[in-house]
């Protein structure tokens, strides 16, 4: 998040006794929207980690307003620090993509929308061509890295609860952000009940066991790159002798 974005005056807000306009969302948001949205960002650029000082320097600032606003008597100081803390949050959350932490829920999804075309079945280029031991074993050992890379996702989605504690109301997203954070949330659910081990709930999974998952898939995954090592080496060797 750049200083210099951060710290211009904002513009004034067409405004409601309810609801404030947000210019970026293009949208209403209602005042107890902004509200827990704005505990929300105090909370977690406070604890964003300790080399984010422009974080927990706007958190802190964040904190201080609303605790204003809250405690405020006189009225018109109480409305004064009510919009102070509105602009400043929306001013905040217009730039919720580079916020660290989990003050922007999508962040953490980052790395699977970046891998998504990875997964696809599609993007296995020797699945359809098995026409010998070489693209056998090829597309058996792209197919188990993918696996090996669900498998990983899952020790991150064991966490998921965590951050469902966190949900942030609808409202504070655009459509598309809620559409891909509902997606995503779902895909993440889905994996979790497909990798459950027994028929054991999901809730009764420990790191461990999941970590022992992943590592039986590696373990797996190197003894099939073995193979195409070895296989790879043949080719090379029957190439050297014609």
């Amino acid at each position: 998040m750049e200083l210099r974005h951060m710290t211009k005056s904002p513009k004034k807000k067409r405004d409601t006794q309810e609801s404030f306009f947000s210019k970026e969302l293009e949208k209403y948001l209602p005042l107890k929207d902004v509200l827990v949205l704005g505990h929300h960002l105090a909370t977690e650029l406070d604890f964003s980690g300790s080399c984010d000082t422009l974080g927990k320097w706007m958190a802190h600032h964040l904190a201080e307003i609303m605790e204003r606003a809250e405690n405020e008597k006189d009225t018109d100081k109480k409305s004064e620090y009510k919009n102070q803390m509105v602009e400043l949050t929306l001013k905040i959350w217009e730039h919720r993509s580079s916020l660290k932490g989990e003050a922007y829920p999508l962040t953490r999804f980052k790395g699977i929308i970046q891998a998504l075309s990875f997964l696809s079945p599609e993007a296995n280029i020797w699945e359809k061509g098995r026409l010998g031991k070489y693209e056998s074993l090829a597309a058996d050992s792209y197919s188990m890295i993918v696996d090996l890379y669900r498998s990983l996702l899952f020790v991150e989605f064991s966490a998921l609860k965590s951050v469902r504690s966190k949900q942030l109301p609808p409202s504070v997203l655009s459509d598309d952000e809620q559409a891909m954070y509902e997606i995503l949330n779902t895909w993440a659910e889905e994996e979790l009940n497909l990798r459950s081990i027994d028929d054991v709930p999901i809730k009764g999974l420990e790191v461990q066991v999941a970590n022992e998952r992943v590592c039986g898939f590696i373990d797996d995954l190197c003894g099939k790159l073995q193979e195409l090592k070895g296989e790879l080496s043949n080719l090379k060797s029957s190439s050297q002798d014609n």
